[in-house]
């Protein structure tokens, strides 16, 4: 192919790579923390071994010789680790973690290259050569150790690739492949299979007849030369077979009509040649009545079941791995299929009022089967975005390792319940929020060890990252045993700041929510990490955005408890429709607890102008939706209180008219809404209208806002 062929190929096969590359780098870093912590495990160190090689590996077919020859360099030093000749330490896991930002770095700018980066690869291709060439030259030798394989004692190997028709088309080029091969070791034949190339007056210059059959001499394995065809699998039809060796060929001529042994081919089987021609005698023929080879290799060679063919087809069907697919699907597609579902969802919802105007049985039983498909399209395709958080907890741990040391400071840092399941758009936008509050907890909130020591503390801090799923949404903690928020400290810098009238003390929750104000700080100085008053509003109005709350318990001295809750999904929700005269309104489904009918004099006002409700035995406080957003309705004779769970405790909901359950399409609200408390979105009904969802937490907040206002005054 051409110069410009090939960049076309690259360019666009291209992000394929990254995204691999950048799920192989992620599992690089996590095991290389693993390994701290266990050092010894040598399934962690392989694994890490497989990482590296598979980056390489997919860097050498794109051509990316930067990042072949630094990963060659990680590569070595990783092999020498696994031979044990290198010990695991964290000085080499510090290296061994700059290097694969590196390799992270080169991935990124595949187009260019600094003289800095340059002299940062050097650098760290001087530490890793020393690393690896101290720990040969201090090698011990070992008695009776098992010689190294000479570099003549490479197989060779019988390559058939034939390329599909839509090779090209999806941006791969055989010819990369086949470069890529011969940099694994020596070609010793080649040629091009051209049977499959049609008549030139047919031939489509946009489609592959490519194939080609290759004669490999290398030191690598099956899995390794496989590995050059990732990125064309679904294009290729492949055949990697090693050559027979002369034991094979001996075997072949002695049986000259069978090429199995109890079912396995003969290259396969553990026998040597005198055994087999030791019971080839006896069996001379196929004859039913005459004993099987297999058990005349087992009586009169003794050849073990285990070890020959007998048993070889049984171990194979164990050790075969369950087959799992997947497939890699681009989120933008994703995101598509789910805006038309939900406006399947508002199709669906438009059909049933027009099929409950007919009062027509068989339509209507249909439309409720629709329905029902309908939402188990939703259930499942909604499902399809749902990642384990644990995805996005790991990557703070080098944050925490890294942030620490920078600090001086001994951190003990544990990830729980890593399993809940959370929109992948929302783990995402959740990420920075996040990775802010962890580095304001190791700066702010945990002390040096020698602070910790003198008041009784151990010297390593603990700080926990723990999510689990509550009442539909999903709740996230960030939780450490430093000193807590100073309360007096934040009182003192809000009162000089104007954020309050001086003299003015609002409750603990207020007091430790003005931190969220924009460009409050309480740091003495300012360092790298923080102390400049900017990012806590951010977090704050990020969290906000993404319809969540953040809530700050404190204890002075024992530490602080961050809690954020955040909606499982921003696309479709089942809800609970309301009426309030001629508006309507959604309550997320998970929320409601209970209704309650009642008449209209039971929800009272008392002096500080708070609407509650007696509910067995108990003053439940009540949002009057038709007062809070001043609605033209009169009130009724009797109302309904829609009961819900907040994370502030229980509270009710006046409404006049109950709508019943619905599937519920989440659209954001305009610029003129969006400072409207208590309102998270809005949706579309079946009949056109628009029904405004409300948002529990920031309801519940308004209702412990006017409690506190009315205790200060």
């Amino acid at each position: 192919m051409s110069l410009d062929a090939d960049r076309e190929f690259i360019a666009q096969a291209m992000p394929a790579f990254v995204s691999e590359a950048a799920e192989q780098i992620e599992a690089i870093e996590i095991l290389l923390l693993e390994l701290e912590e266990q050092p010894c495990n040598r399934e962690l160190l392989d694994a890490l071994f497989r990482c590296a090689h598979t980056v390489k590996g997919s860097a050498g077919i794109f051509g990316l010789n930067r990042v072949v020859d630094f990963t060659h360099h990680v590569e070595t030093l990783l092999d020498k680790m696994r031979d044990g000749v290198v010990a695991f330490t964290p000085a080499i896991s510090t290296l061994l973690l700059q290097c694969n930002d590196q390799i992270k770095l080169l991935v990124a700018t595949a187009d260019a290259d600094t003289a800095e980066q340059k002299d940062q690869r050097a650098d760290l291709v001087m530490q890793l050569r020393g690393l690896a060439d101290a720990g040969e030259s201090n090698a011990a030798p070992v008695a009776d150790a098992p010689a190294t394989a000479p570099a003549d004692s490479a197989g060779l190997w019988n390559i058939s690739a034939r390329f599909g028709p839509d090779t090209f088309r999806n941006g791969m080029d055989p010819l990369s492949v086949a470069r890529y091969l011969g940099g694994m070791g020596e070609v010793v034949s080649v040629r091009c299979g051209v049977d499959g190339v049609p008549p030139l007056v047919n031939l489509d210059p946009e489609s592959c007849h490519l194939a080609f059959f290759m004669q490999l001499k290398t030191r690598a394995s099956r899995e390794d030369i496989e590995g050059a065809f990732s990125f064309v699998m679904d294009d290729c039809e492949l055949d990697v077979e090693a050559c027979e060796t002369p034991d094979q060929q001996l075997a072949r001529a002695i049986m000259p009509d069978t090429s199995h042994l109890g079912g396995l081919p003969v290259e396969v089987c553990a026998v040597s040649q005198d055994k087999l021609a030791l019971a080839l005698p006896t069996q001379e023929s196929r004859d039913a009545d005459r004993p099987q080879l297999g058990g005349l290799l087992e009586s009169q060679a003794g050849v073990a079941p285990e070890a020959g063919a007998l048993g070889k087809p049984q171990k194979l069907r164990e050790a075969a791995p369950s087959e799992e697919r997947y497939i890699r699907v681009q989120a933008d597609r994703l995101d598509a299929v789910i805006n038309l579902l939900g406006e399947l969802v508002i199709a669906g919802a438009g059909a049933t009022l027009l099929a409950r105007e007919t009062q027509q049985e068989a339509l209507i039983e249909a439309n409720l089967h629709m329905n029902g498909l309908i939402e188990e399209i939703r259930n499942g395709t909604l499902g399809l975005r749902m990642v384990p958080v644990g995805e996005t907890f790991s990557r703070f741990r080098r944050v925490v390792r890294d942030t620490a040391a920078s600090l001086g400071k001994e951190v003990n840092f544990e990830i729980v319940g890593g399993e809940s399941e959370l929109d992948k758009s929302m783990v995402e936008k959740i990420a920075d929020p996040l990775m802010h509050l962890v580095r304001n907890a190791l700066d702010h909130g945990l002390e040096t060890p020698q602070e910790r020591l003198a008041v009784g503390k151990p010297a390593a801090g603990r700080l926990t990252l723990s999510a689990r799923h509550e009442t539909g949404a999903i709740l996230i903690r960030i939780e450490d045993d430093g000193r807590g928020i100073h309360r007096e400290r934040v009182l003192q810098r809000a009162w000089n700041r104007g954020l309050l009238e001086a003299g003015v003390v609002p409750c603990d929750d207020d007091i430790h929510m003005l931190i969220f104000e924009p460009g409050f700080s309480t740091a003495e100085q300012v360092t790298n990490l923080s102390g400049r008053g900017v990012g806590m509003d951010v977090v704050r109005s990020n969290i906000e955005a993404l319809r969540g709350s953040i809530h700050l318990n404190s204890v002075s001295g024992q530490g602080l408890q961050v809690d954020i809750r955040l909606p499982l999904t921003l696309a479709i929700i089942d809800g609970f429709m309301v009426g309030v005269g001629k508006s309507k309104f959604v309550l997320p489904l998970e929320s409601v607890v209970e209704v309650i009918e009642a008449g209209g004099e039971h929800v009272r006002v008392d002096a500080r102008g708070r609407h509650c409700l007696e509910l067995r035995g108990a003053v439940l406080p009540v949002v009057r939706l038709r007062t809070l957003y001043a609605l033209e309705s009169e009130l009724p004779a009797r109302v309904s209180v829609v009961v819900v769970h907040s994370a502030r405790g229980p509270y009710g909901i006046e409404v006049e008219v109950l709508l019943g359950q619905n599937q519920t399409v989440i659209k954001p609200l305009g610029r003129l809404f969006r400072t409207l408390r208590g309102i998270s979105g809005s949706s579309i009904l079946g009949n056109g209208e628009v029904a405004l969802i409300l948002d529990v937490v920031s309801l519940g907040e308004l209702i412990t806002g006017v409690v506190h206002q009315a205790a200060v005054a």
